[in-house]
């Protein structure tokens, strides 16, 4: 037994990681305390490790954010992103402009459920808060103690409606609006008039005094042009810059922020949309839409963070069952974390060492309570931070392991409310010569928990597991059970879930999960269905997602089709509308294999979130 330990480290810093490492190894049995004899070499693969928290669409006391930052902390983060402003709050104090924490801070009222849910609802209680400038000073202190830096985002030009209910002259229109109740993306955004710019620039003179690190956050996402496109102050600068359009006015718009920035020691970042009309020179950009902002970025020379949403948006769903509890959307399981790889193969040497690192996103829009935003952010931070710190990480299975036996007993003995969708039974489904088979195994697929087989055409409204964690499953037997399908147009990767999920007799639920769905984003899409044999069909029914705060739209008309005898039935774009679930009835024909024709916008209409980037087609 060595009963000595020895920490060699070359700084403070090492010697506090390596002190957070010692801790990972303890183990308690029988009342004592116990660390195995071993040898750890120690350090970072990536040098921004990051976790990011808005705190505009829920607010979170001093207190709250504090020990946000202590879970980092252990966890060898160190970058705090600190999302301050948005459309539905501004919270941090400037003294110059004093309203936007007098206004900015509160809104009226709170939309209840999820955003998709019709018809709305709204919670009518005021609701919000800030923080003093004393306040950020003691939490950027704090974290500092913890060695992670704070980075405050400020958005603009979009995602400025507090800030503009606040002070309406820095619009476009300069007409006067509250803050907003509802989630999404808005059309009043910030003049790109001088007047702001300045205003702008006033707020910043006072965030730089607060925030020491070297980077300042201006957002720069989802900022539709529909006013610019109409503003004559935003059309005349425009000619007078010999710009193109309103999207080199946003590159004119951030430069100028950049400048400001560079001649105060600071260094720019923004979400990747800054690409868009050329990047600023001093910029570094924050990949969200997937790797492609980052790959460009890297390309050009310039830093990036990857944060895309299929890896990193901890807002997304972390488990199958229906007692997750209610999310934006989408699905990014542990697994799919620790999966991830923050450099794309694509990038050479040299343009790998622009990517800085990455970082995991939590948006509030569905997360009112500190106890929720544990349950989102655990254990899916721990598998985030291997990725980030370990160059050869453990597998997925022996992560598990740990995971299980030491991580979630310590989270336990602090009080951390977190996910254990993990230890419950893992759900997977294959076809079979009649129909498919459902099977519940133990996450490391060690134990069978129960196989259920469906037979085609038996008529069946639910199918019930003995493991009592195991909600039932809503079956609609066809025909089309367990039937071959065939990709013509290959769905995105993102959302490719197989070829069995449009087929496996269950809809995909709402508010919707990444891995119930197929996702498209082209403009034509082309599948075919094999049914085995020549059948009588009298009804075809298809089911579409429609969520344009996703970018997931509807198409606007399709056609079902024999293959070999052609049968096509057409629907204009108006009964698309209001209706996901389409059917065709009283077909009365015979086939072997059908063919399913879908047509889709090649680009998101303005006024929409996401005007002019591809929408999503999800079936």
């Amino acid at each position: 037994v060595n009963e000595n330990i020895t920490i060699s480290s070359s700084s403070e810093k090492s010697c506090f990681y390596a002190i957070l490492t010692l801790m990972q190894l303890i183990e308690e049995k029988n009342n004592e305390i116990q660390i195995q004899n071993c040898f750890v070499q120690d350090f970072p693969k990536f040098k921004w490790r990051g976790l990011h928290l808005d705190v505009a669409r829920h607010f979170y006391t001093v207190d709250e954010v504090k020990k946000f930052i202590d879970l980092m902390s252990i966890y060898k983060f160190n970058t705090f992103h600190w999302h301050l402003t948005d459309d539905q709050g501004w919270r941090i104090e400037i003294k110059k402009y004093p309203k936007l924490t007098e206004i900015g801070a509160w809104r009226d009222s709170t939309v209840e459920n999820h955003y998709s849910t019709f018809p709305r609802t709204y919670e009518k209680k005021k609701y919000g808060g800030f923080y003093t400038q004393e306040q950020i000073k003691e939490i950027v202190n704090y974290a500092s103690s913890k060695y992670i830096t704070v980075v405050p985002e400020i958005e603009m030009p979009g995602h400025a409606r507090a800030a503009l209910a606040a002070y309406p002259e820095f619009s476009c229109t300069e007409k006067q609006q509250g803050v907003e109740g509802l989630w999404g993306v808005f059309d009043d955004i910030f003049c790109a008039k001088t007047e702001s710019i300045n205003f702008l620039q006033d707020i910043l003179s006072e965030v730089i005094e607060l925030f020491p690190g070297e980077y300042i956050h201006i957002g720069g996402d989802e900022a539709p042009k529909t006013r610019w496109q109409k503003c004559s102050k935003c059309q005349e600068i425009i000619k007078e810059n010999s710009l193109k359009n309103e999207h080199e006015l946003q590159s004119y718009f951030i430069g100028q922020m950049d400048v400001f920035l560079s001649s105060k020691g600071k260094k720019i970042i923004g979400w990747d949309e800054i690409l868009e009309g050329g990047l600023s020179p001093n910029a570094a950009v924050m990949s969200w839409r997937g790797y492609e902002g980052g790959i460009e970025a890297a390309k050009q020379g310039h830093y990036v963070i990857m944060t895309p949403g299929s890896h990193c948006y901890f807002d997304h769903y972390q488990g199958r069952g229906k007692d997750e509890p209610l999310a934006i959307g989408g699905f990014t399981p542990l697994e799919k974390v620790y999966e991830f790889n923050p450099i794309p193969s694509i990038l050479n040497t040299s343009e790998a060492s622009f990517i800085l690192g990455a970082q995991a996103n939590l948006w509030t829009e569905y997360i009112a309570d500190f106890d929720k935003l544990m349950y989102m952010a655990y254990p899916r931070a721990i598998a985030l931070s291997q990725v980030l710190w370990n160059d050869k990480k453990p597998t997925f299975e022996s992560f598990q392991k740990i995971l299980v036996e030491n991580h979630f007993p310590f989270l336990d003995k602090i009080g951390v409310n977190y996910s254990k969708t993990i230890l419950k039974p893992k759900i997977t489904q294959k076809r079979t010569n009649e129909g498919i088979e459902i099977k519940a195994e133990s996450q490391d697929k060690t134990e069978i928990k129960s196989i259920i087989r469906i037979k085609k055409g038996i008529e069946l409204d639910t199918v019930k597991f003995e493991n009592k964690l195991l909600p039932p499953i809503q079956i609609s037997n066809s025909k089309a059970l367990g039937a071959k399908i065939e990709y013509i147009t290959k769905p995105n990767k993102r959302y490719d879930n197989g070829d069995l999920i449009l087929v496996d007799g269950q809809f995909g639920s709402r508010p919707w999960k990444g891995n119930e769905w197929i996702g498209f984003d082209t403009s034509v899409i082309i599948i075919e269905i094999e049914l085995g044999k020549k059948q009588k069909i009298n009804e075809v029914e298809i089911s579409f997602l429609n969520d344009v705060n996703s970018w997931i739209h509807l198409p606007n008309t399709f056609t079902v089709e024999t293959v070999g005898l052609r049968k096509d039935h057409g629907f204009g774009k108006s009964d698309f509308e209001n209706s996901e679930k389409r059917s065709f009835k009283e077909l009365n024909i015979k086939a072997k294999r059908l063919r399913f024709t879908i047509y889709c916008d090649e680009i998101i209409p303005e006024n929409l979130p996401g005007a002019g980037n591809k929408p999503w087609t999800f079936i």
